[in-house]
C-alpha cells in the first residue's frame, strides 16, 4: 500500500480530533463490512451503500461549510493557479457532492488566462466529453438529477472545444467520487465515466508526448474511509482535498504540494 504524504494541515486541534473520531468510526464500520470472503464487486457494493448512508446524514449547513473550505483550498492552491487548462466536475445536489460552483466561477473569470472544461455525458455506456466553458451562462440543467452540463455549442453556433481533441494538454482534472481512502484510492458511483475518460485521455497524452493531467479529488469528511477495494483498472488520484487538508496520495502529488509549500 502506497504511503500517503500529509502536506498541509488546515484545521484547529478540536476539528482535527473530530476528524479522527469520524475516521475511527468509519474504520470500525468498514472493517465490519469488508470482513469475510466477499468478492471485489461485493466489497464495492457494500461500501457504496455504507457511504451513501453517511451522506444522507449530512446537513445542508455541514455540506456548505465543508464545500466552502474545499473551494478555498483549491482556488488558492499553486496547482490550480498555475494550470492553464482545467477540467472540473459540476456537482449534483441530489447526490450530495462537494459544491464546485466557486471553483468553476474562478476558472472562467476573465483575465486569468484559464481554459475551463466541464463534463457532458454522451450516453449510459460511460462515455463523456469535457467541453470548454467560457461563461456560466453556457450551462443548462439536465434531468433526471438536474446536473448542469455545457451546451454543445457557443452562442456563436460553433461547437465547443473538446478536451480530447484540442492541441494542448489538459493540466488539471478535479474529480468527484463516492468514497476515498488516504492512499488516493477512489470509489465512484459505478458508472465508470471518469475511469473511461482518463483512460482515453492517457492514450492521447501518450501519443502526443504530454503528461497526463494532475488528478485531484474533492471529498466531504463523510466520504473518507480507511480502505477502498481496488482492481488494476481503477484510477487513483494524485491529491485529495477535504475541508481539513490537502493530502498527497502519489509521488507526483507529493512533489506538487511540497514544491508549493516551499514557494
Amino acid at each position: 500500500m502506497a504511503r500517503a504524504f500529509l502536506v498541509k494541515h488546515l484545521v484547529t486541534a478540536s476539528t482535527a480530533r473530530q476528524s479522527k473520531q469520524h475516521l475511527k468510526a468509519q474504520f470500525h464500520r468498514t472493517s465490519a463490512l469488508l470482513s469475510g470472503q466477499m468478492s471485489y464487486t461485493e466489497q464495492k457494493a457494500v461500501l457504496r451503500q455504507s457511504v451513501k448512508q453517511e451522506l444522507r446524514k449530512l446537513s445542508v449547513e455541514v455540506m456548505t461549510k465543508e464545500s466552502q473550505a474545499i473551494a478555498q483550498h483549491i482556488v488558492h492552491s499553486h496547482f490550480f493557479q498555475q494550470a492553464k487548462t482545467v477540467g472540473i466536475y459540476l456537482h449534483c445536489v441530489k447526490l450530495k457532492e462537494v459544491d464546485t460552483t466557486p471553483i468553476v466561477s474562478a476558472a472562467v473569470q476573465a483575465g486569468l488566462g484559464k481554459h475551463c472544461f466541464v463534463p457532458l455525458v454522451e450516453d449510459r455506456h460511460a462515455n463523456m466529453r469535457l467541453l470548454h466553458l467560457d461563461s456560466l451562462e453556457g450551462l443548462v440543467a439536465v434531468p433526471p438529477f438536474n446536473i448542469y452540463e455545457p451546451k454543445p455549442s457557443y452562442v456563436t453556433g460553433l461547437p465547443r472545444l473538446d478536451a480530447l481533441l484540442m492541441d494542448e494538454p489538459l493540466e488539471l482534472l478535479l474529480m468527484p467520487g463516492l468514497a476515498f481512502d488516504r492512499q488516493g484510492h477512489r470509489l465512484g458511483r459505478g458508472g465508470g465515466y471518469y475511469d473511461n475518460f482518463i483512460h482515453k485521455y492517457k492514450q492521447r497524452a501518450e501519443a502526443k508526448g504530454w503528461r497526463p493531467p494532475l488528478l485531484v479529488a474533492l471529498a466531504f469528511d463523510a466520504q473518507m474511509v480507511p480502505f477502498v477495494p481496488t482492481a488494476r483498472h481503477d484510477v487513483n488520484v494524485d491529491i485529495l482535498v477535504t475541508a481539513q487538508e490537502l493530502l498527497a496520495c502519489s509521488s507526483r502529488g507529493d512533489t506538487v504540494l511540497t514544491a508549493a509549500s516551499l514557494a
